[in-house]
């Protein structure tokens, strides 16, 4: 079972997109705010990082700054969402691009490139 941290602070998107991955396999956990996803990230190591630009306090970009500066959160493998991809962004520091709206099957897709298919028993 993986483990995913779901940044997000649409309440409606970010339980759609928890419910959906719960429904996959997976443990997931959420937040709505970048300053909530650093605590987050400060008490366990995700497997993969679903993660708004767009946050309330710090952003997503400011977030993901801050894992690639942290040592054991900086491979952590980092999908961003936004409705426009984000630019200034060094190369690296994320791994995909969902541009919202997005559909689930294109969010699956995504979680299976990083952290592969659940097997379900």
């Amino acid at each position: 079972m993986s483990t995913i941290l779901v940044v997000e602070d649409e309440f409606d998107v970010q339980q759609i997109v928890a419910d959906v991955l719960r429904d996959e396999g997976h443990e997931v956990f959420v937040c709505g705010t970048g300053r909530e996803a650093l605590q987050r990230l400060s008490e366990f190591r995700p497997d993969l990082v679903l993660m708004d630009v767009m946050l309330p306090i710090f952003s997503g970009l400011q977030v993901l700054d801050v894992m690639r500066k942290t040592p054991g959160l900086d491979s952590v493998p980092v999908v961003l969402m936004s409705e426009a991809e984000p630019r200034g962004v060094q190369p690296g520091h994320w791994q995909f691009f969902l541009k919202k709206p997005f559909r689930l099957e294109h969010l699956l897709d995504a979680v299976a490139r990083f952290v592969g298919p659940v097997m379900l028993t």
